[in-house]
């Protein structure tokens, strides 16, 4: 018994840290086809998200942008559709602080001159911005992706 789950330890840990892919695209990029692509309404299928753990304690409620698939590169540098989940996270590299900034993408606005998103959907108020100027690199993390070749033609 003991050994069985001595082997399924590693095993388990495998499965979860390679179900787990890295995505690339530029801030211009990524700005226009979020700018393009975002919409806002009340419609049930979108927009306001309940989301069920902070709807026990806060009644809270976020924005979702409604995007269903977002054209970026993977770590071979190929162009591909990759159709997000709410699981999907940015992380936002800084020119001027060389911070990282995380959001979750469903989440992600483009407003003006800069990316609005949010960090928490249980804790409210979690919101992050960045300027799109300041914006060095975004990098899409992705566990158990689904993608589809991106075709030139």
């Amino acid at each position: 018994m003991i050994r069985k789950i001595i082997i399924a330890i590693p095993a388990l840990i495998l499965l979860m840290t390679g179900c787990t892919a890295n995505y690339y695209v530029t801030p211009d990029e990524f700005a226009n086809q979020i700018a393009e692509k975002q919409y806002m309404t009340e419609n049930p299928t979108g927009f306001y998200v309940v989301s069920p753990l902070a709807s026990l304690f806060f009644n809270h409620k976020y924005g979702a942008n409604n995007i269903g698939k977002i054209l970026c590169r993977d770590k071979d540098g190929n162009l591909l559709y990759l159709y997000p989940d709410r699981n999907t996270q940015l992380e936002l590299t800084s020119k001027s602080t060389k911070d990282v900034i995380k959001m979750y993408f469903d989440t992600v606005f483009f407003d003006g001159n800069k990316l609005v998103g949010l960090r928490s959907r249980l804790v409210p108020g979690m919101t992050r911005e960045i300027a799109l100027a300041d914006i060095e690199k975004i990098e899409i993390y992705s566990e158990f992706p689904r993608t589809e070749k991106f075709d030139s033609k």
